[in-house]
């Protein structure tokens, strides 16, 4: 049997490492959720929207933290997707960001 190559056990090894630098994490605010049938529809817009890859929807919290590829969309557009579904989502500010003057 032929051994692996380092290159190849470099590679399988590095490959979570690359898949995590290439994520980036935001949390949407989402307004008029009633029910539990209003979080699938969330879930299943957000399925549906490029470059998303998870997500974790809270009825109780009114939001929905996201995580996406930076090189495929933005917090923005994913706030958009998820308003078509008659919601209105909007980017949550995060602690650190500076406040408006």
């Amino acid at each position: 049997m032929k051994k692996p190559s380092l290159w190849v056990v470099l590679a399988l090894l590095l490959a979570p490492v690359v898949h995590a630098a290439t994520s980036a994490q935001t949390t949407l605010t989402i307004k008029g959720m009633t029910c539990g049938g209003c979080v699938g529809a969330v879930k299943i817009q957000l399925k549906r929207t490029e470059g998303v890859s998870t997500f974790d929807v809270s009825y109780e919290k009114a939001e929905a933290v996201v995580t996406y590829d930076p090189a495929r969309t933005e917090p923005r557009k994913i706030a958009e997707s998820v308003s078509k579904t008659g919601f209105e989502a909007s980017v949550k500010a995060s602690p650190d960001a500076p406040k408006a003057k």
